[in-house]
C-alpha cells in the first residue's frame, strides 16, 4: 500500500490508537507493524477474529496478559547456557504463567471464538517451571532461604556464626572502651570482617587485624585477634551460600533453556491474541462494526464516520462502483468534502487492515488493490515544490501506477477494470482557474477509463457539467447553511454543490454594493450554467413529487377498490351465514313436526276411529303437514335465489376481466410513454394520466387530452440512443436507492429535508415498504416525521417498527 497515501489518510494515528489498546509490548509490536493486505481471503478472516474478539469481551471481560513481556533474547540466552538471574526468571516465568491463564480463558470462549481459540491451544502448560520458580524466587527476584535443604542449613549455620561473632565483638567492645582505646561504642563491617573502630595511638592495646583506617589516619577499623578464626567459618559459610544459589539459578536457567523452544512459539500466540483482543477494545472505543467484504469493487458506507473526529459528528451516507465509478463532490472550504473523501479512504485501509470500521451495520467495503489519496496541502520548503506541483507530482505518480495494471492486465488478456480506489482532493487547484479547471477534467476522465473507483472535490464548475454529461460520473455536494454559515456536512449524492462564497460574504458583513459589484463581473455564461443546474435539479424533484403524488393515488385507488371487494365479500358471507342457519332452523322445526306427528298417529291408533279425539288428532296432524310444506318451500326458494346471485356475480366479475384485459388502463400509462393516439393517427409523448382516466399527451407541439382506449404502443421506434440515455436514468434511481434511512442526530427540519428527497427516489424507483431509523430521545423527532408522513399523499400508511427491529426508534413506511 502507498506509504504517502497512508500517512494523509491519517493511518499512523489509528495505528497508534491500536497500540495504546494492546495489554503487553508483544501486542504493541505486531499493531505497530500492521499494514492494509489486498487479499480478500485474508480480510475477512481478520474482520471475523475481531468480531470474536469483541464477543469474547463483551461476555468474559479482559483476558490476563498481566505480567507478559518480550523475553525472546533471555530465552536465547538461557538456551545458549547463560544462568539467568533471579529477576529474568521471573520475566519467563511470568509468561508461562500467561500462556496457561490465556490459553484457559480462550477455552472457555471455544463455541463464539473458533479462530482465538485455534491460537490459545497452542499455548503451552509449564507446571514444573511455575511450581520451582515460586518456590525458589521471591517476588524480588532474589533466592529464597528455603529453596533447598542446602540452603536452608547454610542459613542456619550462617545465623549461628553470626550471634556468636555478635557476642564476641561486644565483649572485646567493652573492654577497649574501658581501656580507652574505642573511639565509638560501635560494631562495623569491613570488607566482610566485623571491625571496632580504635584510636591510632591506641592501635597496640587491641590485638588483631587491621582492615581499613579513616581518611584522617586517626582512626584504625580492627578485628580483634580472637574473632579471626570465627569470621573465617562465617565467611566460608557465606561463599557456600552464593555457590547453592547459583546453583539454584544455574538448574532454573537450564530448565528454561530446555522449553526455550515452546515458550519462544508461545511468545508469537500470546502476541496475536493481544494483538486481536486490541483491535476488538479499538472496535468498541469506536462504536465501530464489521463491514462485508465485496469483490466487486462496490463501496456502501451507511452512517460512516470519521475516527478521528469526537464530539457531535455527522455521519455520511455514500455507495459508488455500482451505477458510477467516479464521484465529484462540490461545496465551499469547511464544508466537509475533505472529510468525507478522508472518510472513505482511511475505512477502507482499516478494513483491509481486519479492523472494524465507525458505521452503521450493514455497511460494505471492497477490497482494492491500491488505494491513493492526494489530501491536503503538501507543498515542500525543502524540495522547492508549490502546492500545485506536490500535488501534481503525485497525481503523475497515481497515473503511472494505474497504467502498470492496465499493462499487466492487456499481457495477461483480462478485460476488467483497475481494482483501485483514487481520491484527489481539489484536484487542479493551485494554479490558473482555467487551465487547472482544464485539467482536472483531463485528469478525471484519464482515471474513469481506467475503471478506478475514484472521489475528487473541486470548486471548479465546468465539472459539474462534466459529470452531467459523462456516463459513470455522478455530481455530489456537501451542504452549507448560508443563513447561519454553518456547514451541515450532510454528503447529497446526485446534487452538485456551489461555493456560495458571495451569501457568505455578504453575511459576514461586507457592504451589499461590494458583493454585488462582484456578481457583475461573474461571467454571465457561468451564472447561466448555474441557474441551468438550478433549474433542472428543481424540475426533475417537481418531477419525481407528480409522478410519486400519481403512483401514490393509483396505489390508493388499488386499496380502496380491493377494501371495497372485501367489503362485499364479507357482507356475502354474513348473509350465507344467515340463510344457512334459516335453513338450519326450517330442518330442525321439520324434525320437530315430524316427532310431533309420530306421536299423534301413535295416539290415533289407540282410540276407537270415529271418537272426538281421533277427529281432533287428524284436523292437528293436517295442520302440522301444511306448516311444514310452506317452510320447506320458502327455504328451497332462498336456496334457488342464491345461486342465482352467485352465478350472475361471476358472470360479471368474468366480463370485468375480459374488459380490463382488452382496454388499457390509466394506471398502465406512466409519463414519458410513447403512445399512439389513435383518432389523430400520430405518435406522442405522454406528458401525466390524470385520476380521472384522462391522459395528457404532446403530439408535436400541441398537447391534447383522451382517454387511455384512444391509445396504443407508438408506431415510430425511438432511437436507440434515446432509448439508452432513458434506460440509464432509470437503472440509476433504483440502484442508487435506499430502503432505510437514518436521520438520528438531525433536527426535524434537517431530518424533513432529507426525507422529502428519498421519498421522491423510492417513488420513482417503485418501492412499495421503506424504513426510517430516528432514535428513541425525547421522542420530538419520531412526532416531527409523522406529522410530515401524515401530509404526504403518496404515503399509504406508517406503524412504528417491531420491538425487535427497533421499536418506537424506527418508522415502517408504506407507499
Amino acid at each position: 500500500m502507498d506509504s504517502h497515501t497512508l500517512e494523509v489518510l491519517e493511518y499512523p494515528r489509528i495505528i497508534a490508537r491500536l497500540a495504546d489498546c494492546c495489554a503487553c509490548s508483544l501486542g504493541r509490536l505486531g499493531a505497530e507493524r500492521l499494514r492494509p493486505r489486498n487479499d480478500a481471503d485474508w480480510v475477512v478472516e481478520r474482520l471475523a477474529e475481531t468480531g470474536q474478539a469483541r464477543i469474547v469481551l463483551q461476555e468474559f471481560g479482559r483476558p490476563p496478559f498481566g505480567g507478559v513481556g518480550d523475553t525472546t533474547e533471555l530465552l536465547k540466552q538461557a538456551r545458549a547456557g547463560r544462568v539467568l538471574e533471579g529477576t529474568e526468571i521471573l520475566r519467563v516465568n511470568a509468561n508461562a504463567r500467561g500462556a496457561r491463564m490465556v490459553g484457559s480463558y480462550f477455552a472457555q470462549a471455544r463455541r463464539d471464538a473458533p479462530l482465538l481459540a485455534e491460537f490459545a491451544d497452542r499455548l503451552g502448560v509449564y507446571q514444573e517451571l511455575e511450581e520451582w520458580v515460586e518456590r525458589a524466587i521471591d517476588d524480588h527476584g532474589a533466592v529464597r532461604d528455603d529453596a533447598s535443604h542446602e540452603l536452608v542449613r547454610l542459613r542456619r549455620s550462617e545465623e549461628d556464626l553470626r550471634a556468636e561473632m555478635q557476642d564476641r565483638m561486644e565483649s572485646v567492645l567493652d573492654h577497649a572502651a574501658r581501656s580507652g582505646a574505642a573511639r565509638e561504642r560501635i560494631i562495623v563491617q569491613r570488607t566482610g570482617r566485623y571491625c571496632i573502630p580504635v584510636a591510632s595511638s591506641h592501635q597496640s592495646r587491641v590485638p588483631g587485624i587491621v582492615h581499613d583506617r579513616s581518611d584522617s589516619g586517626a582512626t584504625v577499623f580492627i578485628e580483634p585477634q580472637e574473632v579471626v578464626a570465627r569470621g573465617n567459618r562465617l565467611r566460608e559459610t557465606e561463599l557456600a551460600i552464593g555457590e547453592e544459589i547459583r546453583r539454584i539459578l544455574r538448574e532454573l536457567s537450564h530448565l528454561i533453556g530446555a522449553l526455550s523452544v515452546a515458550l519462544e512459539a508461545d511468545l508469537e500466540a500470546l502476541s496475536v491474541l493481544d494483538f486481536i483482543v486490541a483491535k476488538a477494545k479499538l472496535a468498541q472505543q469506536m462504536s465501530a462494526t464489521q463491514p462485508a467484504v465485496r469483490t466487486d469493487r462496490i463501496v456502501h458506507l451507511k452512517g460512516a464516520r470519521h475516527p478521528m473526529l469526537t464530539g457531535d459528528v455527522v455521519p455520511i451516507d455514500l455507495r459508488i462502483g455500482d451505477a458510477f465509478t467516479t464521484m465529484i463532490i462540490t461545496g465551499p472550504n469547511t464544508g466537509g468534502k475533505t472529510v468525507a473523501i478522508k472518510t472513505v479512504g482511511l475505512l477502507s485501509v482499516m478494513a483491509q487492515s481486519g479492523l472494524h470500521i465507525p458505521a452503521n451495520p450493514g455497511s460494505e467495503v471492497a477490497v482494492f488493490e491500491e488505494i491513493f489519496a492526494d489530501i491536503g496541502d503538501e507543498q515542500s520548503i525543502e524540495q522547492s515544490l508549490s502546492t500545485f506541483s506536490s500535488h501534481m507530482t503525485q497525481i503523475v505518480k497515481v497515473i503511472h501506477r494505474l497504467a502498470a495494471h492496465e499493462r499487466r492486465h492487456k499481457q495477461k488478456k483480462v478485460d476488467a477494470p483497475v481494482n483501485a480506489l483514487v481520491l484527489l482532493d481539489e484536484v487542479g487547484a493551485g494554479t490558473d482557474p482555467t487551465e487547472g479547471a482544464a485539467l482536472a477534467q483531463a485528469i478525471i476522465e484519464r482515471l474513469h477509463a481506467s475503471g478506478a473507483i475514484t472521489i475528487v472535490t473541486t470548486h471548479y464548475n465546468d465539472l459539474k457539467g462534466f459529470a452531467y454529461s459523462t456516463e459513470g460520473i455522478e455530481n455530489a455536494s456537501v451542504e452549507f447553511d448560508v443563513r447561519t454559515l454553518r456547514p451541515t456536512y450532510h454528503l447529497r449524492i446526485g446534487e452538485p454543490g456551489a461555493s456560495n462564497a458571495l451569501q457568505i460574504a455578504q453575511r459576514l458583513g461586507l457592504p451589499g454594493e461590494i458583493t454585488r459589484r462582484a456578481g457583475e463581473f461573474i461571467d454571465p455564461d457561468q451564472v447561466a450554467f448555474e441557474d441551468l443546474i438550478r433549474r433542472v435539479e428543481s424540475s426533475r424533484r417537481a418531477m419525481d413529487r407528480q409522478q410519486t403524488e400519481a403512483y401514490k393515488a393509483r396505489v390508493e385507488a388499488e386499496r380502496l377498490q380491493v377494501q371495497r371487494e372485501e367489503q362485499i365479500e364479507d357482507l356475502e358471507r354474513r348473509r350465507e351465514e344467515a340463510l344457512e342457519q334459516g335453513f338450519s332452523e326450517a330442518l330442525d322445526i321439520a324434525r320437530e313436526a315430524e316427532d310431533e306427528a309420530r306421536a299423534i298417529i301413535a295416539e290415533l291408533q289407540r282410540q276407537p276411529k270415529q271418537s272426538k279425539i281421533t277427529e281432533d288428532g287428524r284436523k292437528r296432524l293436517s295442520e302440522m303437514r301444511q306448516k311444514a310444506k310452506e317452510r320447506l318451500q320458502e327455504v328451497r326458494q332462498e336456496r334457488v335465489e342464491r345461486e342465482k346471485r352467485r352465478a350472475q356475480a361471476a358472470e360479471e366479475s368474468a366480463e370485468a376481466a375480459a374488459e380490463a384485459a382488452t382496454e388499457p388502463e390509466v394506471a398502465q400509462i406512466h409519463a414519458g410513454d410513447r403512445v399512439h393516439v389513435t383518432s389523430l393517427g400520430r405518435d406522442g409523448e405522454v406528458l401525466r394520466a390524470l385520476d380521472s382516466g384522462t391522459v395528457e399527451v404532446r403530439v408535436g407541439n400541441m398537447t391534447v387530452e383522451t382517454t387511455a382506449a384512444d391509445l396504443a404502443p407508438a408506431r415510430e421506434q425511438v432511437s436507440s440512443e434515446a432509448q439508452e440515455i432513458h434506460k440509464r436514468m432509470q437503472t440509476r434511481k433504483s440502484m442508487d436507492l435506499e430502503e432505510e434511512i437514518d436521520v438520528r442526530g438531525m433536527t426535524v427540519d434537517e431530518a424533513i429535508g432529507d426525507l422529502s428527497k428519498w421519498l421522491d427516489d423510492a417513488m420513482l424507483a417503485g418501492a412499495t415498504h421503506l424504513r426510517i431509523i430516528h432514535g428513541k430521545g425525547t421522542g420530538a423527532l419520531r412526532e416531527g416525521i409523522h406529522d410530515y408522513l401524515r401530509k404526504q399523499r403518496y404515503v399509504s400508511d406508517f406503524t412504528l417498527a417491531d420491538l425487535r427491529e427497533g421499536g418506537t426508534g424506527a418508522t415502517e413506511v408504506r407507499l
